[in-house]
């Protein structure tokens, strides 16, 4: 078995003139969200193996905050640089890439991207698109990485942040 989370990165601000998109920070809401996910996986005791983050500053900030919150050292985190607005079939090929000691792989990356995936993977999962902090992780059966796909989704599990903190917060 092999399980695969996707998160997409925590809400980003905006309204930096002088900021490019692949800099943007997150905002106070990304980084409560973000902790309170994080907080979320460790409940449903969803710790992965690996960690594979994209490189821009708002993913790399959701990755730092789910690895302390859940306690992965250094070694189990990578920064991937073609994450960064990666369409689903290149996230794909790099989630079929992981080795085969890896049991539990997230990835924290971007939209469309993010969505496009969860939608190749279980394409009739109910899920329209991943809000910025939210997740879906995917159970497959089987044992290798390069034959995760539809056919062999055993388990599916949506999260998103708490709607009453994006309450408390905006």
């Amino acid at each position: 078995m092999k399980r695969l989370t996707v998160m997409r990165h925590a809400d980003a601000r905006w309204k930096d003139p002088g900021t490019d998109d692949f800099a943007r920070p997150l905002n106070r809401r990304g980084l409560s969200g973000a902790e309170s996910m994080a907080r979320r996986l460790l409940e449903l005791e969803l710790v992965p193996d690996r960690l594979l983050a994209s490189t821009a500053r708002r993913a790399e900030q959701t990755a730092d905050i789910v690895a302390r919150e859940l306690s992965l050292s250094v070694r189990h985190v990578q920064r991937e640089d073609a994450l960064y607005l990666a369409g689903a079939t290149d996230m794909l090929r790099l989630i079929q890439a992981t080795g085969p000691r890896i049991v539990h792989l997230m990835v924290i990356g971007h939209n469309p991207g993010a969505s496009d995936l969860i939608h190749l993977l279980v394409p009739h999962g109910g899920i329209s698109t991943l809000t910025t902090a939210a997740l879906c992780s995917m159970v497959f059966d089987t044992e290798h990485w390069h034959s995760i796909g539809p056919d062999c989704v055993k388990e599916v599990q949506h999260q998103s942040p708490p709607s009453r903190l994006w309450g408390l917060l905006g």
